[in-house]
């Protein structure tokens, strides 16, 4: 087992400043919220017009009342936030939150990267931890609804094992040979066990507050030079994410 000694003197050298953790889910909630504000404008027009409309053919208070029913109508049209938004929200907040229980590590001698793109496709890396034997575990953080029952299907998991797969693909393809990479969640809220460890098809899933021991613990013998190397290579090939602009 590994103890937190550092291996490398302070902050590696010439790294450069990481993307905010939950950055892209932040932009993806923002790029949400205002294209669903800008429909409700639209159907609050329409309600409101509508209301209006059936106020002055029906007159009265058959009037009063459509016209008042419209409006509220359009009124709560124009509160509601749609589901989708809130998810990226509520995911967002829940990376800022591993980043912070991850923070200790940084300072142990581990590299931790957040919010980072792979070269092809649209998915994100949510934390990548490079370890000081030079070995990275991929942290995909999951904000779950308190008491929200584990499912154990593939389907949990499936992201995370596709993310580790393609940064192990890429880090032997650029350093000539293997390198190991492990998948965990870190899971806020939700109904996990409270003594036992759960894994769905090799990948752990934690409460978010054990992923940092659990790191530690599965952390093999120092190897500064090679974490050095796995660092670098993380940086360089893992950008971090931006979200692709919105279509005008």
């Amino acid at each position: 087992m590994t103890s937190l000694r550092p291996s490398w003197p302070g902050r590696p050298p010439g790294r450069p400043p990481r993307s905010g953790a939950g950055a892209s889910a932040r932009q993806r909630y923002r790029n949400l919220r205002a294209a669903g504000r800008a429909r409700r404008r639209v159907l609050v027009a329409l309600a409101l017009a509508a209301g209006a409309a059936a106020g002055l053919l029906l007159g009265g208070w058959a009037g009063l009342l459509v016209g008042a029913l419209w409006g509220a109508g359009g009124t709560t049209l124009w509160l509601y936030r749609t589901d989708a938004a809130r998810s990226w929200a509520r995911g967002a907040l829940g990376e800022r939150r591993t980043a912070r229980l991850l923070r200790p590590l940084e300072r142990a001698g581990f590299a931790v990267l957040h919010d980072r793109a792979l070269p092809r496709g649209r998915a994100n890396l949510d934390h990548l931890v490079i370890t000081p034997a030079g070995t990275v575990v991929l942290v995909d953080s999951k904000n779950w609804a308190r008491g929200r029952r584990l499912r154990r299907t593939g389907r949990t998991v499936r992201p995370a094992r596709y993310e580790a797969r393609r940064v192990r693909e890429e880090l032997a393809r650029a350093l000539g040979g293997p390198v190991e990479v492990r998948a965990v969640l870190a899971v806020h809220g939700g109904d996990l066990p409270l003594l036992r460890r759960v894994a769905v098809n090799g990948v752990p899933l934690l409460r978010a507050r054990q992923v940092r021991r659990w790191i530690v613990r599965h952390c093999p013998a120092a190897d500064p030079a090679r974490a050095e190397r796995v660092r670098r290579e993380c940086e360089r090939l893992f950008p971090p994410y931006r979200e692709p602009p919105r279509a005008a």
